[in-house]
């Protein structure tokens, strides 16, 4: 919620108190004892109904996978342990690790830089621990595959 909406509310409960107070002093303790109660119950109701209003709020979706361009290229709208687009890539240790509360890299699958992967691009909305994206080198008598 934007902070305008924080200090209204911050305003409503400080006039609130102060009227309360005021009615208890220039009053009778008994007249401000019974005001309390009706603004409490009423400030009561208020958090009730705002409690159920943000329960049954329907959840937004979860953004759809970002489509792909370019020939063998890898786009994703979270983060990626390992992209490989490469011929002939022989893998012996396992994929990175990305935390689950990594922060979005700049630009990425967000929208925020414009444009796809192109040929063997790779793009992620979030981290990417390790992308390999050209051929390794060819052995004597083995061919690369396209």
């Amino acid at each position: 919620m934007s902070q305008a909406w924080w200090r209204v509310t911050a305003g409503l409960c400080a006039v609130a108190m102060l009227g309360l107070v005021a009615v208890a002093v220039f009053v009778d303790l008994d007249t401000g004892d019974r005001v309390a109660s009706i603004v409490g119950a009423a400030a009561g109701l208020a958090g009730l109904a705002l409690a159920l209003r943000q329960g049954t709020a329907p959840t937004p979706p979860p953004p759809a996978a970002p489509s792909v361009s370019g020939g063998r290229s890898v786009r994703a709208g979270g983060s990626i342990g390992r992209a490989v687009t490469g011929d002939g890539h022989t893998l012996i240790h396992p994929s990175p690790i990305i935390p689950p509360d990594s922060a979005p890299a700049p630009g990425g699958a967000s929208g925020t830089v414009p444009g796809v992967p192109g040929e063997r691009g790779v793009e992620a909305g979030g981290s990417i621990g390790e992308a390999i994206t050209g051929d390794a080198p060819k052995q004597d008598g083995q061919q690369s595959r396209s």
